[in-house]
């Protein structure tokens, strides 16, 4: 059973909503390493407890480590397909550049657009660029979990306040996660495509 929790959210400027909205968010339990690791040694009986929980542990970083190279680790069943990608997600930390942005960065070179896109390398550079990890859902991890039959049960109604936006240095505010106006982390389909 998934926890769910019901929210009422009062508008978000950042997503251009002013009325009241109801959303949604999951509210997962933790479950330890010991115990996934229990899970997977019935599965496979004749591979020892503690060489799984070294797998598991030890995978973690492998996988930081091969993100931050710039590789995408996937994640395949029995037949090769890709149900999970790992990989380096990459972003400006103003989110965007426009030409008010731009302007900002480069007062002296940028004038109009083409300008602004003749020093494009330059304003990323300056703009600063963001890099975390990433989880991409595919379509056959979807299916997964649909065999399993998830269902929900709702634990809490809570309300959330109006969020502003940020000052006015050009960048949004990123608080109004799970407003159910953007997609979550991790939250995208994919098309199943094998890679």
């Amino acid at each position: 059973m998934v926890d769910v929790n019901i929210y009422i959210n009062n508008g978000n400027e950042v997503f251009g909503t002013n009325g009241k909205t109801i959303t949604v968010d999951e509210d997962p339990k933790n479950i330890s390493l010991e115990f996934v690791s229990e899970e997977l040694q019935h599965r496979m009986p004749l591979v020892p407890l503690d060489v799984i929980k070294q797998v598991l542990t030890g995978f973690n970083e492998v996988a930081a480590r091969f993100m931050a190279e710039g590789f995408a680790i996937q994640g395949t069943n029995a037949t090769g397909d890709v149900l999970l990608r790992y990989y380096c997600d990459a972003r400006l930390k103003c989110q965007s550049i426009n030409l008010q942005k731009a302007r900002e960065l480069m007062p002296d070179e940028v004038t109009d657009e083409a300008s602004m896109v003749a020093h494009a390398g330059e304003l990323v550079a300056l703009a600063g660029v963001q890099l975390r990890p990433y989880v991409e859902v595919r379509q056959k991890f979807h299916d997964l979990l649909s065999d399993y039959k998830p269902r929900y049960e709702v634990k809490d109604t809570k309300e959330r306040p109006y969020v502003q936006r940020k000052g006015s240095d050009g960048s949004d505010d990123d608080s109004g996660s799970g407003s159910g106006d953007e997609t979550p982390q991790g939250g995208g389909g994919g098309n199943g495509d094998n890679e």
